[in-house]
């Protein structure tokens, strides 16, 4: 579990200073008041690091979109018809990767969401640059020689997707395995003769 937010942690220290006050004039037992605080304390915390928790998910789940969406508004201005075909393949593969990471690696999401996300922006980034060499190919040297080395990095993003949903995947079928295995040790099970003749 990942440290609460910084709101969280100031409104559980609030909730503590506020409670162990009216519990100490209520019952005049600094000992009963303080135990009673720190439970009301570590709630607070608690409940502000699910919200804190939905709120991250929400933004990260909308930048990851937003990101794809639009590398999939300039792979569509791609004109060459390999790499535009490729890149936007991997467009379509980005949200079902969310999805089953969110299925079979809840635990591991934001992990995987924030190395997508950083992923993404690189290949924004360069799929700008490329965009704008091959509408304007006078402003640049070398230009079939950038574009050239451009398409062959860019092939990447297809190859990251692929790997990626094959990593899923994998993970996605190991209970399936397990029960394979439990299965083929297993010899059938012997039903009790019929009694009835």
């Amino acid at each position: 579990m990942s440290v609460p937010s910084n709101s969280a942690m100031i409104a559980a220290l609030g909730v503590f200073v506020v409670a162990f006050l009216g519990l100490y004039a209520v019952l005049g037992s600094p000992v009963g008041a303080v135990l009673i605080a720190v439970g009301a304390a570590m709630l607070t915390a608690i409940a502000g690091y699910t919200v804190s928790a939905g709120t991250q998910r929400k933004k990260l789940t909308r930048q990851v979109s937003d990101t794809n969406r639009r590398i999939n508004s300039l792979a569509a201005r791609v004109t060459d018809i390999d790499t535009r075909a490729s890149l936007l393949r991997a467009c379509d593969t980005i949200p079902g990767l969310l999805e089953r990471t969110a299925a079979v690696e809840p635990a591991n999401w934001s992990m995987t969401a924030r190395t997508m996300l950083d992923y993404l922006t690189s290949v924004e980034s360069t799929l700008q640059r490329y965009v704008q060499i091959q509408d304007h190919p006078a402003l640049y040297r070398d230009t079939e020689e950038l574009l050239d080395r451009s398409r062959r990095v860019l092939a990447g993003f297809e190859t990251f997707t692929a790997h990626s949903a094959g990593q899923i995947g994998e993970a996605d079928l190991e209970p399936f395995f397990r029960d394979l295995a439990h299965l083929e040790l297993m010899n059938p099970p012997q039903l009790p003769p019929n009694e009835e003749r």
